[in-house]
């Protein structure tokens, strides 16, 4: 045996620990892999989740789409009433001055705005100045209108703008169609 300064010294080879996996030269079994550091499993470190995460997770998840689906009821339900409001205001109009058609699409139907349409025959309709006065009397404000309207009213109703047109060939003359518009929430209709 060969002695060094310090004591006896093994002279057997060093042999390259194999690859996980790779046979071994003489075809016996791999060698086992050193111990892991507490908390891993696998060589990578990787941890799975345990029940008590998942099923946190998943109660999570249910609660955000519960308040989600809570909070765009309660957006869909003012969308609703502020249209209600307007399609009260346009009904009361039609007592004073009879439209000859109409139609209501309330919001999340077509759009996400709510809309009331009149449409008047061109020899019976109210003047649009006349429908004009009502409106203002009503608590609408005028602003400049946008062809082919003669007017553009607005007001707020639990903070939904809302906006009428009316369309005639001037002020002076009969209206041919109203198209009253209550804003809604786009976020309101998801859940419809």
């Amino acid at each position: 045996m060969p002695v060094s300064d310090s004591g006896f010294v093994d002279e057997a080879p060093k042999r390259a620990r194999p690859r996980q996996g790779a046979p071994t030269p003489g075809g016996g079994p791999v060698a086992p892999e050193p111990p892991q550091p507490p908390g891993t499993n696998g060589p990578r470190g990787t941890r799975r989740p345990g029940p008590a995460a998942t099923v946190f997770v998943v109660l999570l998840l249910v609660f955000v789409g519960l308040a989600g689906w809570a909070w765009t009821s309660r957006v869909h339900a003012d969308d609703v009433a502020a249209f209600t409001a307007l399609g009260r205001d346009v009904t009361e109009m039609d007592r004073l001055l009879t439209p000859q058609g109409h139609g209501e699409a309330p919001p999340c139907r077509d759009s996400d705005d709510g809309v009331v349409t009149r449409t008047y025959p061109p020899s019976t309709g109210p003047a649009a100045a006349q429908m004009v006065g009502y409106l203002q009397q009503s608590g609408w404000f005028s602003s400049a209108p946008t062809p082919p309207a003669v007017a553009h009213l607005t007001r707020t109703v639990q903070g939904h703008v809302q906006t009428i047109d009316l369309v005639a060939p001037s002020l002076d003359q009969l209206v041919t169609t109203l198209t009253a518009r209550s804003a809604a929430s786009a976020f309101g209709c998801l859940g419809r």
